[in-house]
């Protein structure tokens, strides 16, 4: 895969302090005792970025990890999801790839869009595509994640399928085992189905303002705070993102002044169904700025919205 040529790799060496001369004496320099003198830490290593073929730099410390932890290169994790593709019946040139690194590389995230045929048609203008998502990081700052989610094309909201237990998370320890990705993708396939079904459901569920209201002011905002749900409220009324004219304004989320901004691209109005929620929602998980809290917000949209559908919930 293509992307493979933009990922650096990593290594382990000990973290401690060069080896300096304390001071001079008549008959040269005089050192203490060595590992005094180099500080060498026995519990971690230091995580060292290498260059790039095409890079005239050189190797960059990225992190500190203790001495159990598992590294994972970023390159083990592309082979291992293709591998996984191949393991379920899905061709690897089909697949269209997008890599976001940080500045030097120390995180990963890895989307890879499934062919046309796993797309899930909304209506004729709306449609989701099936996408494998994998994170990894060599610094131990993220766990190592893979789970399956869909890419609303007309905004590019992601949504993390919440049918099937696709979630694959663990920690970089020894006992990674990070093939066990092909049999969260067999689980994921088959639940878009009934994931398609939902999601038309939601579309048809109407939700009274009324209603959205205290869903916005006592679930809402008591999971991710007055600032979000204010902006949810407003991107459902009337489409648009929103910021506080008064920061410091005692008012609940949907009477607070605010100052509205550009048009939220995708929002579906009128915003009163479920699947209109659901989606400003899921443009408020895009905006975060941390990539952790983008995946975890993603992650909790279906139990948010859990409420307004009652004894229909799934």
């Amino acid at each position: 895969m293509e992307v493979r040529a933009f990922l650096p790799r990593f290594e382990r060496r000990t973290f401690g302090l060069e080896l300096l001369p304390t001071k001079e004496r008549d008959d040269g320099p005089l050192f203490v005792d060595s590992e005094r003198v180099a500080g060498m830490n026995r519990y971690y290593d230091t995580i060292v970025r290498q260059p790039l073929a095409t890079e005239s730099l050189p190797p960059i410390p990225v992190g500190i990890v203790s001495r159990q932890y598992a590294l994972i290169q970023h390159q083990e994790l592309v082979d291992a999801a293709i591998n996984a593709l191949a393991a379920v019946k899905i061709n690897p040139s089909e697949i269209k790839a997008t890599l976001d690194l940080t500045e030097y590389g120390e995180r990963m995230r890895l989307c890879l869009l499934f062919p046309e045929k796993y797309n899930l048609k909304l209506d004729a203008t709306d449609q989701m595509g099936l996408r494998l998502e994998c994170v990894n990081s060599v610094d131990g700052s993220m766990k190592f994640m893979a789970f399956l989610g869909w890419l609303r094309f007309i905004c590019s909201n992601g949504m993390v399928v919440g049918v099937a237990d696709t979630d694959f998370r663990r920690r970089h320890n020894r006992q990674l085992e990070i093939g066990e990705i092909a049999g969260m993708l067999r689980e994921g396939i088959a639940a878009t189905t009934s994931e398609g079904n939902i999601y038309r459901a939601w579309k048809k569920r109407k939700i009274s303002e009324d209603k959205l209201a205290k869903w916005t002011e006592n679930v809402l905002a008591k999971k991710w705070g007055a600032k979000a749900a204010t902006r949810a409220w407003h991107i459902t009324r009337g489409g648009r993102d929103v910021t506080f004219a008064d920061p410091f304004e005692q008012a609940p989320p949907t009477r607070k002044s605010v100052i509205f901004g550009e048009q939220v691209p995708g929002s579906i109005l009128p915003g009163d169904n479920v699947f209109a929620i659901s989606q400003a929602l899921a443009w408020l998980a895009k905006e975060r700025r941390d990539l952790q809290e983008q995946l975890d917000w993603q992650k909790q949209i279906p139990d948010l919205i859990r409420p307004l559908l009652g004894r229909a919930a799934v």
